[in-house]
């Protein structure tokens, strides 16, 4: 038996339903993405959303949105995948890597207000696994200092903070469909607004520079970061599974905390007040977790590891571009150095938690 970390659930109502999309012959973004986009305008409650390529031009295309470029500084948690980082980079602008909460890995605003001066031209919080910094008091540095805030929602989807949900907070946000996301496009990723004006922005930068397609007068430039049917067609499907499968995840990790909570070896993250979290993944944070993992892996059960602390990654040595790369991140170390992913698929059948659970413990009743 091998147990897998993360795969989507996907089945023949997905096939079944490329095929009828196939058949129309239309393949380029058309009706079934604006099928896509509304199911999030009317369920996220904003005036906005756009479908793009990923979720990575989808930040880059918020920065450029907000004329971010050449000597401007964004502020960006020091514990999360690159591509928050490298949105920033790829728009000329400079980040600035700030430390996060060791309890539930979003932004440290005690750190961050540290980082703010007059070049500080947006901050991007990401909501790590489900879970988000103080967004009230977050938002109040925001409007203090009228600096935006772009939501990197990507593994949050319907997480909730004072009954608000995560991606709809800021002045932008979105989220990932990525493959191990918790629900998938294949590829690609949503952007989030109120604003018409940044709406159209977004989109021209997606599309060449144009607010329609088929036209060839580009009023700004712009790149190819086009959705397709293809995408649109999974993301609908899956759209319809997404409440089943936020329910199974957060069953599953209720019964991993229940059940290695009695040792006191093992820790889970906790939310801040207001943040209701989603549970794309389950975390537990271990001293011994190489240990952990090597004898997890000998029984068939894969696991991942959080992720690497950005100040860490070899291709940002010596990097001038990215400020703070050189102090010491304890906490972020700290969290990788003791964090992993346990699987967490919404097809994780319940003997398989159970021999997750039944290896863990045997691994600390030994070592």
């Amino acid at each position: 038996m091998k147990i897998t970390q993360i795969q989507p659930w996907i089945n023949s109502d997905e096939a079944n339903y490329i095929k009828k999309i196939v058949q129309k012959k239309y393949l380029t973004e058309s009706k079934e993405t604006e099928k896509f986009e509304k199911y999030f305008q009317k369920n996220f409650k904003v005036s906005h959303a756009i479908a793009i390529s990923n979720w990575t031009c989808g930040i880059f295309a918020c920065l450029k949105a907000l004329n971010i470029g050449k000597n401007d500084e964004v502020i960006v948690p020091n514990l999360t995948f690159v591509a928050t980082l490298n949105a920033v980079l790829m728009c000329g602008a400079n980040p600035v890597l700030c430390e996060v909460s060791q309890e539930n890995l979003s932004l440290d605003l005690n750190d961050l207000k540290k980082n703010i001066n007059n070049k500080t031209k947006a901050i991007i919080p990401v909501h790590l696994y489900g879970h988000c910094c103080d967004m009230r008091q977050l938002i109040k540095i925001s409007k203090i200092k009228k600096i935006p805030i772009i939501e990197d929602a990507a593994q949050s989807i319907y997480s909730t903070y004072n009954k608000k949900l995560l991606g709809t907070l800021g002045l932008m946000g979105g989220f990932s469909f990525y493959g191990n996301k918790i629900i998938t496009t294949g590829e690609g990723g949503i952007v989030l607004t109120k604003s018409k004006k940044l709406r159209d922005k977004v989109y021209q930068i997606k599309n060449h520079g144009r607010l329609k397609k088929g036209i060839f007068k580009h009023a700004t430039i712009g790149f190819n970061f086009m959705f397709t049917e293809l995408q649109a067609a999974i993301g609908n499907i899956q759209v319809k599974k997404l409440k089943k499968i936020l329910n199974k995840k957060e069953e599953i990790y209720k019964e991993y905390k229940k059940k290695l909570s009695v040792n006191p070896e093992i820790s889970f993250m906790k939310k801040v007040d207001g943040n209701v979290p989603v549970y794309w993944f389950s975390n537990i944070f271990v001293k011994n977790k190489e240990k952990l993992k090597a004898h997890l892996i000998k029984h068939k059960i894969q696991t991942r590891d959080i992720f690497y602390p950005l100040n860490m990654q070899p291709c940002y040595k010596n990097n001038k571009n990215i400020k703070n790369l050189n102090k010491k991140f304890n906490v972020s170390k700290k969290i990788y150095d003791t964090g992993l992913s346990l699987p967490s698929s919404y097809e994780l059948k319940i003997d398989e938690q159970e021999f997750v659970i039944k290896k863990i413990l045997e691994f600390f009743k030994k070592n």
